[in-house]
């Protein structure tokens, strides 16, 4: 049985199987200008083994076209839904699990919204410029890469991001 991966199509997490396959095959070919037809011959691979309503094929060939500009090392084109950008990048492991719980108790802490997308396909994971696990990337920027930060840190890098300085205007010095 393949894998299943989770993506957002319209906001909603939806599990896809197959697609880390259909994504090695595909994403070598990337080119601006074959961004559209990739993105096609994507939603029809995975269609082959998921059930995609009619109606829904716009939402996700826009969320998979994603992943190819992704896995190409280019940004998404569709906006994001609020909040915090969040990825932890894990292979399965047990850090990897430990480290979005801790970044969901620092968020609940500091009342954050946001979303935490775990990553683990290895296209993923590399597009992402990470060469380890479990990694945090927040808003886009490479926070920690093999190891687990202190949740003072893992704090203080959401509290930056949010645009939320502590009193005073700096964050704390970890040495």
């Amino acid at each position: 049985m393949k894998d299943v991966k989770q993506i957002k199509v319209n906001g909603h997490q939806v599990g896809l199987r197959g697609l880390d396959q259909a994504l090695e095959e595909l994403a070598p070919g990337y080119a601006p200008e074959r961004e559209d037809e990739l993105a096609a011959r994507l939603l029809e691979r995975v269609r082959r083994e998921n059930y995609i309503p009619g109606p829904a094929g716009q939402a996700y060939a826009a969320a998979l076209r994603d992943l190819l500009r992704q896995a190409a090392g280019l940004a998404p084109l569709t906006q994001a839904s609020g909040g915090l950008s969040i990825q932890v990048a894990c292979g399965g492991c047990a850090g990897g699990d430990r480290l979005i719980q801790a970044v969901y108790d620092a968020m609940a802490r500091l009342g954050l919204a946001g979303e935490v997308e775990r990553v683990s396909g290895d296209l993923e994971i590399a597009a992402l410029g990470v060469r380890g696990t479990p990694a945090l990337v927040i808003q886009g920027q490479v926070k920690a890469v093999g190891s687990i930060p202190p949740d003072g840190q893992i704090e203080a890098w959401l509290r930056q991001a949010a645009g939320k300085l502590p009193p005073g205007g700096q964050e704390p010095h970890n040495t």
